[in-house]
């Protein structure tokens, strides 16, 4: 069993990041549609992050700086926003489900911390389908430049040692 606060604190820290790198973005993006959907993704995780700031109570939570740089660098590769939706999908979405799971198993009778991991996950799996949704009709991109850079964006978050998670701590 780990320590509830902790795991509370952890999990703020990836969930700011998300809403934070988000809302920074979403201003900039050229790509209307993707403007807006980053936007309320921003917000929907931004809900969530609110409720484990609650939960959490007093106390300065950094934002993990992993994610942060993944989402900035992103938008710096593509201002479209088709870098940071393809970011959010298959970069930091997928790895904050396995942080969120393995969070909700580790936890002990903290009901109030699992009921906020879950409601993560929806919300997490909810944004992932909405970007499916956002990007339906985007053709592939074949560039081999934007590959590399997409493909840079895995392999900064692996680099700081997050293959397959966030982890459940710091």
């Amino acid at each position: 069993m780990v320590e509830s606060r902790g795991v509370g604190e952890h999990l703020l820290s990836c969930l700011d990041a998300v809403y934070l790198g988000l809302g920074e973005c979403a201003p900039r993006l050229s790509t209307d549609a993707y403007v807006v959907r980053v936007h309320e993704m921003s917000r929907s995780f931004g809900e969530i992050a609110l409720e484990l700031r609650e939960y959490v109570g007093r106390g300065e939570v950094a934002p993990l700086a992993v994610i942060g740089e993944v989402l900035d660098q992103a938008l710096q590769n593509d201002p479209s926003g088709a870098m940071t939706l393809f970011a959010m999908a298959l970069v930091v979405g997928p790895r904050l489900l396995v942080s969120l799971r393995d969070a909700r198993e580790e936890l002990g009778p903290d009901a109030e911390l699992t009921t906020i991991c879950e409601r993560a996950a929806q919300v997490t799996v909810q944004q992932l389908l909405q970007i499916a949704n956002a990007t339906r009709h985007q053709e592939d991109i074949d560039d081999p430049q934007w590959q590399r850079e997409a493909r840079n964006l895995t392999n900064l978050v692996e680099n700081a040692g997050n293959a397959e998670s966030f982890g459940i701590s710091r």
